[in-house]
């Protein structure tokens, strides 16, 4: 049986986003995948999202991220793979 890494990725998006509508749908998106982390807003505005799991999952969050699908008017979207692997059990709406 092959185990898959995990990987943790830090996503930062910019734009007009729909508020706890867009964390939610995150969350859900995140959970369909399998996907343990976070989404919250910060303070300046954008969104940050932590993603991890396996490194296609994150991949299909990052593009499903940058696709729109979810009535916003996103700028940007920036991201980290680097990031050290958490201990998180699920994904969260903080």
């Amino acid at each position: 049986m092959k185990i898959m890494s995990q990987v943790r990725a830090r996503i930062l998006i910019e734009g007009r986003l729909q508020g706890k509508n867009f964390r939610l749908q995150t969350q859900q998106r995140a959970q369909q995948l399998g996907l343990v982390g976070f989404v919250r807003h910060l303070t300046d505005g954008r969104v940050e999202i932590e993603a991890q799991g396996e490194e296609s999952k994150v991949e299909q969050m990052l593009h499903w991220c940058q696709e729109e699908p979810h009535s916003s008017q996103i700028r940007s979207v920036l991201y980290r793979y680097d990031e050290p692997v958490r201990g998180y059990s699920n994904f969260t709406v903080r």
